[in-house]
């Protein structure tokens, strides 16, 4: 992708939002941002005509762009794609993973592990995506790949605007260290195993059952 003015302004926004410094519900002020960054309504229009696409802002008629709201009840159906469509990558990916592969998944783990207790939540959760992501990229599917980062992408978002919310990363590491040990064995079947148990945990841990509420639609 070409960094032109526009990219630089979605992902300065897009960073904004997935981290929750922008919550569901925030009204976009074009003026305010223009002059905060110090650019014109074109690029911005732009970046947020792309956010608009990824489903992270929302344009109402006669009330301009929002920080799209978030259903709680929702998390829930996010773990159950997540479970379905990450076994499916590393069913792909499994027999195409190879040492390359391997060394980035040991190092993103690794800096998972020394980021307890001192890292933010925020960079915890761009460090285990990025751990998903090498998994749905060595698939060889674009496709996988987008529908996977789209998925952590609004988990990410969950985590950050949910109030009282701490993910599990202890056991998030353990669990992608049973992922890796698999793969170091050329155990493709456990690998996809453990890939389905690790998303499943996390999923009865983080995502609630029965809170149908709705963050920014008040």
């Amino acid at each position: 992708m070409v960094d032109t003015k526009a990219t630089q302004i979605r992902q300065r926004l897009a960073d904004a939002i997935i981290n929750g410094d922008l919550k569901p519900g925030d009204r976009i002020v074009l003026d305010e941002i223009a002059r905060e960054l110090g650019v014109s309504k074109i690029p911005l229009r732009e970046a947020l005509s792309s956010l608009e696409g990824a489903g992270l802002v929302v344009t109402a008629p006669h009330a301009g762009p929002r920080v799209a709201p978030l259903p709680t009840h929702e998390l829930r159906g996010i773990y159950f794609l997540r479970e379905e469509v990450e076994t499916l990558a590393m069913k792909l990916a499994a027999d195409r993973i190879g040492e390359t592969q391997l060394g980035a998944l040991r190092e993103l783990n690794e800096q998972m592990r020394q980021g307890l207790g001192r890292a933010s939540d925020a960079e915890m959760g761009a460090l285990n995506s990025e751990f998903h992501l090498e998994i749905a990229r060595a698939s060889t599917f674009e496709s996988v790949v987008d529908v996977v980062d789209e998925l952590l992408t609004k988990v990410r978002r969950y985590r950050a605007v949910i109030q009282g919310f701490s993910a599990d990363w202890q056991h998030a590491i353990a669990e992608h260290h049973a992922i890796i040990a698999a793969l170091e064995a050329g155990d493709a079947a456990g690998a996809v195993e453990a890939v389905r148990a690790h998303v499943h945990a996390r999923g009865e841990i983080e995502a609630p059952a029965d809170d149908v509420a709705e963050l920014g639609n008040a």
